[in-house]
């Protein structure tokens, strides 16, 4: 995740959809809770990182400014969230999504045989993420 604005970018609660429900299956509490990293991952300026084998943050820089970013993870090998055709994982951006950080997700899904093919992939330069400067109170200068 990029900041985009000063401040604290956590709060933001994930919401996961599945199949036809209109309503979440699951409504987190906090996008640090999420990557069980409670109380602002250590707190500003002395966030720390940490690795454990089904979730972490190994990664945090600059926390609570313009341009700091956070890689964090989490496996759902424990704790699955079963489906039969669709999945849907939402991520909040700050509470009540006021915040205009860059967040990039990566899924790994593991199917079962027989299966149907799936379409073609975009070409990779269609799949690299543009980060884009927002400005704002507390954000990133654009010229």
């Amino acid at each position: 995740m990029l900041q985009n604005q000063d401040f604290w970018m956590g709060e933001g609660d994930e919401m996961i959809f599945v199949d036809d429900e209109t309503k979440p299956l699951i409504i987190g509490t906090g996008s640090e809770d999420y990557f069980l990293g409670s109380w602002n991952f250590g707190g500003r300026d002395g966030a720390r990182a940490f690795a454990h084998r089904m979730y972490g943050a190994p990664f945090i820089a600059l926390p609570e400014r313009a341009g700091g970013r956070y890689l964090c993870y989490r496996w759902h090998g424990d704790n699955p969230v079963t489906f039969t055709r669709y999945l849907k994982h939402t991520m909040e951006h700050g509470h009540a999504n006021h915040r205009a950080d860059n967040f990039y997700s990566a899924c790994y899904w593991y199917q079962a045989e027989p299966n149907t093919d799936f379409p073609a992939l975009p070409k990779t330069e269609d799949r690299i993420p543009r980060l884009a400067a927002v400005p704002g109170p507390g954000g990133a200068r654009t010229q």
